[in-house]
C-alpha cells in the first residue's frame, strides 16, 4: 500500500517515494496541515505556514514526525 499525501484534509494524490523529487503545490497564503497516510496510518504530520507569493518547503524523509 503506497503513502498518499493529505493537504488540510484534502487528498491530493500519491507520495513520491526514493526518487529525490520535488512536488510543487500551490495553497492560499496562511496556515496549512500537511499530513502522509498510510491506509488509515498518519506516518508524518507537519504544521507549516505560507505567506503571501511565498514558497514553504516541507521536507518528509521516512517514518514518522519528531
Amino acid at each position: 500500500m503506497g503513502s498518499i499525501v493529505f493537504i488540510d484534509g484534502v487528498q491530493i494524490g500519491q507520495a513520491t517515494a526514493n526518487n529525490d523529487r520535488s512536488r510543487a503545490l500551490d495553497v492560499a497564503a496562511g496556515p496549512h496541515k500537511v499530513e502522509i497516510r498510510m491506509g488509515d496510518r498518519v506516518v508524518y504530520r507537519e504544521d507549516t505556514y505560507v505567506g503571501l507569493g511565498e514558497r514553504s518547503i516541507v521536507i518528509v524523509k521516512s517514518g514518522s514526525s519528531p
